[in-house]
């Protein structure tokens, strides 16, 4: 049986730790055996001391190099300093079995030589001597059972054989029972490491047991100051967009009070700017969020994220596209370059969605913080992987604020007039974790900084061609086919039945659990094209919610497309609304995320 690194490592500094009193008792016995049978036994004076000085020699020898293992290794180490030691482990376990070893050929030396057929009281003396000293080692020696073993055999087998081969029945008996005792002291030596290696290893288990409640620890009281820091941060910066929406709309329609009072035509003009300023208020207000929304999503992982070839450059030109118009407002000119290899293009196999979020997130960032013209959006093969990178001539980010860039709630000096809660890049890091990317950062304070993420290639002649349908309008798509529309909102409602009667299909609007359900029952035919939109919570006085609903609907209409529309963020509804498979979107809903849900459902 292979025993584990760190758990040898214990038993050698275990044996070697006992390993005095093992010394001092050989000593003393070796001194006492001497005395007696210089008295009682017909052995020379000579070799008695002879036999003796070996033992002292023997045992200083060993004692030095004990000293010296226990100096250079430390008492209570690592498992990682002790896997990394192993070798000297192992060396030291084995010279310490060479020890013992040695240590028993000496008593297995004075068991013969002292031995005396004629003579029973020397006899028995040495027969309980070497029993005691088999007994006394099983203690200390068995911890390291290969020591034990030499020992005990190299000690009693020599007087066992000797008292058997005399033909005398009283002695062979005697040597039999010696032998008997040497094997059972063995069995107990097993049982006993067995026991001494099992604590060991309960022991290592329970330090590991209580650095991972460390860590769970510390990561709980991460979260707690997260949470703190978020209703902190929460209670500042969203609530100044909505404040800002709010006096927005009062001037506006102060202005258009006034509109026709005023021959002059500022009024109209004055309308206009408002109207814009309104709309990036609540633009900035649901930026805000859809962070905190994602975050939330991130942390309880509902979303199932399928990897698919992906054609990189067809992603960073769409990226580019979608941020053109904030690259415009902020004087930034975005360029886009795609280094390829005979036009076979850039692919990669990950999930598409997560990919683009995390680069729309890097470039927007750079687009806002950066104090240049221009900012790079590139791509490169590198190695196995495909580097994906945004690089712009900002003011750079010091070295002790890089590594704390990537946490929530991180906002730098200079991004501090800029609306957000600083998300964006936990959220590029989340992700990146999720599909096994590596998210970097080189920047110097002055000189710019360059973000990349860095995903396993894929060959051109696997990757697959995306299907030309998609290009297909979504209206044209969705023309006359029926909707059904569920939300306790009076407002809400309204407002989701017009985004879909605005592309051409059949709406029915629904404000409550029992009128969709009666709705359901009055169906004299299952609607194969019927989809269902509904709001998660409904305030049903029955406690049903738009899950519910959806169950019902699909005892009805096995197939039936469905869209859940929340603002949920707690962990326990998001695990809930994935496992059901049904498209979300986030509230506040946007126009792109209704068209992106479409896309995939049509």
């Amino acid at each position: 049986m292979t025993v584990p690194a760190h758990v040898l490592y214990a038993q050698v500094q275990t044996l070697y730790r006992q390993s005095s009193t093992t010394f001092l008792g050989t000593l003393l016995a070796a001194a006492v055996a001497c005395m007696v049978l210089h008295r009682e036994a017909d052995v020379g004076s000579r070799w008695l001391w002879s036999w003796l000085g070996a033992v002292v020699l023997l045992t200083a020898t060993r004692h030095y190099f004990v000293r010296q293992f226990l100096l250079q290794t430390p008492l209570d180490a690592e498992a990682s300093q002790m896997t990394a030691s192993a070798t000297a482990t192992i060396r030291a376990a084995h010279g310490f079995a060479l020890g013992s070893c040695l240590s028993g050929c000496l008593w297995g030396v004075l068991g013969v030589v002292a031995f005396d057929a004629q003579a029973l009281v020397p006899t028995l003396f040495v027969a309980f001597l070497l029993g005691g000293m088999v007994s006394g080692a099983l203690g200390s020696l068995s911890v390291y059972y290969p020591a034990y073993v030499l020992y005990s055999v190299l000690s009693v087998l020599p007087f066992s054989v000797r008292c058997m081969v005399e033909g005398v029945p009283e002695l062979i008996g005697f040597g039999v029972l010696t032998l008997v005792f040497m094997l059972v002291s063995l069995g107990y030596g097993r049982g006993l490491n067995r026991s001494v290696r099992e604590s060991i290893e309960l022991r290592f288990e329970n330090a590991q047991l209580l650095k991972e409640l460390a860590i769970e620890r510390d990561r709980a009281q991460q979260s707690s100051a997260d949470k703190t820091a978020l209703l902190s941060h929460a209670t500042h910066d969203l609530r100044q967009p909505a404040y800002a929406a709010g006096l927005y709309a009062a001037g506006l329609s102060s202005v258009l009070d006034k509109a026709f009072a005023q021959p002059d035509g500022t009024a109209p003009a004055q309308a206009k700017r408002l109207a814009a300023q309104l709309e990036a208020s609540i633009t900035a207000f649901n930026g805000l969020l859809e962070g905190l929304l994602d975050l939330a999503q991130l942390d309880a992982q509902t979303t199932a994220l399928v990897a698919e070839s992906v054609d990189i450059g067809a992603l960073l030109r769409g990226a580019a596209n979608t941020l053109s118009a904030t690259a415009e407002q902020h004087g930034v000119r975005l360029r886009v370059k795609v280094s390829q290899a005979a036009n076979a293009g850039l692919w990669v196999f990950a999930p598409r969605d997560a990919l683009t979020r995390i680069v729309l997130n890097l470039t927007s960032n750079a687009i806002k913080f950066t104090t240049g013209s221009h900012v790079l959006l590139f791509a490169r093969r590198v190695g196995t992987k495909v580097r994906i990178g945004v690089l712009d001539s900002g003011p750079g980010i010091a070295l002790a604020d890089q590594t704390r860039l990537f946490d929530s709630f991180v906002r730098l000096p200079q991004s501090s007039l800029q609306a957000g809660l600083g998300l964006g890049l936990a959220i590029v890091k989340r992700l990146a974790q999720q599909i096994n990317a590596q998210v970097s950062l080189r920047s110097t304070p002055g000189r710019g900084s360059l973000f990349y993420v860095e995903v396993a290639a894929q060959l051109p002649a696997i990757a697959q061609i995306g299907d030309p349908t998609l290009a297909i309008a979504i209206a044209g798509a969705l023309a006359n086919r029926q909707v059904l529309v569920l939300d306790d909102d009076p407002m809400a409602l309204a407002a989701t039945a017009h985004a879909f009667i605005s592309l051409g299909m059949q709406v029915t609007a629904l404000a409550s659990v029992a009128l969709a359900l009666a709705w359901l029952d009055a169906m004299t035919d299952a609607a194969e094209d019927l989809m269902l939109v509904t709001d998660l919570h409904l305030s049903d006085t029955d406690g049903r919610d738009g899950l519910m609903v959806l169950d019902a609907f699909r005892q009805r209409i096995p197939h039936l497309r469905a869209l859940v529309i929340t603002g949920e963020t707690a962990p326990a509804q998001l695990q809930r609304i994935a496992s059901s498979g049904v498209v979300v979107i986030r509230k506040p809903c946007q126009p792109r995320a209704l068209e992106a849900a479409l896309r995939s459902m049509y």
